[in-house]
């Protein structure tokens, strides 16, 4: 799956999912954090496993949308790229991933008590 189109070529969307009954929170992020996503993702090994069922409440993942529609969701040691043709998955055991977009929320953006 090509992940080599430039982070900078129009505006990415970041997001968590965190809510139910109201819109989760999203916001842009620069070029450069849209850069350092692609490298985690490129640096991530494939994997074919699948992560246990997301909790009914609360913190269910994150996620980023490329300007190429293309979408990631992280959740826990899993990242899921997702284009029109299929989807990827690949491990990461130290959630880069997800911890560089959840870092990447402006102050405020997120719940509070989602970082106690």
């Amino acid at each position: 799956m090509a992940t080599s189109r430039s982070s900078s070529d129009g505006d990415w969307t970041a997001g968590a999912f965190v809510f139910s009954g109201r819109p989760d929170p999203t916001w842009r992020i620069s070029s450069d954090v849209a850069a350092e996503l692609v490298a985690i993702w490129n640096s991530l090994v494939p994997s074919d496993n699948t992560i246990a069922s997301t909790p009914a409440l609360g913190y269910r993942g994150c996620f980023v949308v490329d300007p190429a529609e293309r979408r990631w969701t992280a959740f826990h040691e899993l990242v899921t790229l997702s284009i029109d043709s299929g989807s990827e998955k690949r491990r990461d055991d130290e959630r880069r991933f997800e911890r560089t977009v959840l870092a990447s929320a402006p102050v405020g953006t997120l719940p509070a008590s989602f970082f106690a």
